[in-house]
């Protein structure tokens, strides 16, 4: 049997990450980058850029510098500071999908999405230990889209987990929420903490246009945390190669993060690993596929090549029902992007290549979360885990059920699904065959039912629906 000549989980070698990076410059250094912002581009002229036209050219220098200010690791508070998370280092996060137009209901009927599906989902979302963060699973179109602020309050009002969908205008909804004004917000990211976080899109190839970055001026100065996440697909626009892809999308996140450190040096970023490939048959872009775990898993390595931290996904698939594709394509993705250290994962509740949304799907999901945490934890030799005197004391032909040491382990040490079955046929047969989508269905009903609301004061309440109201001149 023949050597393997890499860790077949980090695909890219100190050699290929080298190049990478030189490419990179040289590409940004010659062929530059689109910016369709008058003032994204006056901003980085003012820093000594070339800029000619809509495109700017970069060095060297100040792409290595705006790299060095970044922080590796950051802390994303939340109303509740039990919700706070680390981003970063080895730390892994999951939370929902996010922007889906359709939702999928029960009887397998498809839909637009709606306010109250919206508000359904962050009730999950506040319910499952396996959500660490909010964000809208779909995009209910009764919500208007030039509003943004309006999913942003929902989720504040809904979930006392860290808000992960500020949009423009969103900053002075966090500065109400969490007392403060933004220019210490703005400090605070500098600091390595901040209150909320979203994501900015280039747009592939080599691009930014105006409104992404009106986005990126206006978070990065109120100190909002994003995810620069460009979706680059092999073969439509990006090359048809993987290592093509990762030179292009490594452009246009460095790119953009330059902007980002210009605007507020230290401000957190994370590198977006969500580059796909095409599907030639039928132009579209699927995200089940095993070349995007490579590229997701690649770009992760890329990441940590600079020190940053890293934005992917779990639960992805192209199934558009909850079918053995889904589980499947779910289940790869999850083990390959924990194993693969990618820190903040949306994705759950997820189908149909992004477009759809489902809370089935939201509640699987998480049981497949659960498990992942499970399978990741680490294993602890202390005296009393090992139990060696035990095992000394009961001996050849013993048992371990009666004893002390069986029943203050068992609960934590084995893991209890919260949808799956682990009963036996008779048994699973008596309980009516009921398979896992349908027990999800009744757990999503059961939560929705018993959702209470995590506290708000009343007066905190009211300043933000004001503060709302003002912003959009209501």
């Amino acid at each position: 049997m023949g050597t393997t000549l890499f860790d077949r989980l980090h695909p890219l070698s100190t050699q290929d990450l080298d190049l990478i990076h030189e490419k990179t410059l040289e590409i940004l250094a010659h062929t530059g980058m689109w910016f369709e912002s008058d003032r994204a581009r006056e901003v980085l002229k003012h820093h000594g850029l070339r800029v000619d036209g809509e495109i700017v050219y970069f060095t060297r220098q100040v792409i290595e510098d705006a790299l060095k200010s970044i922080p590796a690791k950051f802390l994303l508070r939340a109303r509740n500071p039990r919700h706070n998370l680390e981003i970063g280092g080895d730390s892994f996060a999951f939370g929902p999908s996010g922007g889906a137009p359709y939702i999928l209901d029960y009887d397998g009927s498809l839909r637009f999405a709606k306010k109250g599906d919206y508000f359904n989902s962050l009730k999950l979302i506040q319910m499952l230990d396996g959500l660490d963060f909010n964000l809208e699973l779909a995009a209910a179109s009764d919500i208007p889209r030039d509003q943004p602020m309006w999913k942003v309050l929902y989720a504040i009002k809904y979930t006392d987990k860290p808000v992960n969908d500020v949009d423009l205008g969103g900053g002075g909804l966090l500065a109400i929420l969490f007392g403060l004004d933004r220019k210490q917000m703005k400090e605070d990211a500098r600091n390595g903490m901040v209150y909320g976080l979203n994501f900015i899109n280039p747009v592939s190839p080599l691009g930014l246009s105006e409104l992404e970055s009106d986005r990126l001026m206006e978070l990065c100065e109120s100190g909002v945390a994003l995810a620069i996440s460009p979706m680059p697909i092999a073969g439509m626009t990006a090359p048809c190669t993987i290592p093509g892809l990762l030179i292009s999308q490594n452009c246009e996140i460095l790119g953009t993060l330059v902007l980002s450190q210009l605007i507020n040096p230290g401000c957190p970023v994370l590198y977006g690993c969500i580059g796909t490939v095409a599907n030639m048959k039928n132009a579209s872009a699927p995200i089940g596929t095993p070349e995007t775990r490579i590229i997701e898993i690649a770009s992760a390595q890329i990441a940590r090549y600079y020190g940053l931290p890293t934005r992917g996904n779990v639960g992805l698939t192209d199934a558009n029902s909850v079918d053995f594709q889904a589980g499947a394509e779910s289940a790869f993705q999850y083990m390959n992007a924990v194993r693969g250290g990618l820190n903040l994962l949306p994705g759950l509740g997820a189908m149909g290549s992004w477009n759809i949304g489902s809370l089935e799907k939201l509640v699987l999901d998480a049981e497949i979360a659960a498990y992942v945490r499970r399978f990741f934890r680490p294993v602890e030799f202390s005296e009393e885990m090992m139990g060696a005197d035990l095992i000394k004391k009961v001996g050849p032909r013993g048992q371990f059920v009666t004893e002390e040491h069986t029943f203050r382990h068992f609960r934590d040490e084995f893991s209890q699904p919260f949808v799956f079955s682990r009963v036996s046929y008779d048994l699973w047969e008596k309980e009516g065959k009921k398979e896992a989508y349908c027990r999800a269905h009744e757990k999503v009903k059961e939560m929705i039912d018993h959702y209470q609301p995590p506290e708000l004061e009343k007066s905190l309440e009211k300043d933000l629906n004001k503060y709302l109201q003002q912003y959009y001149n209501l």
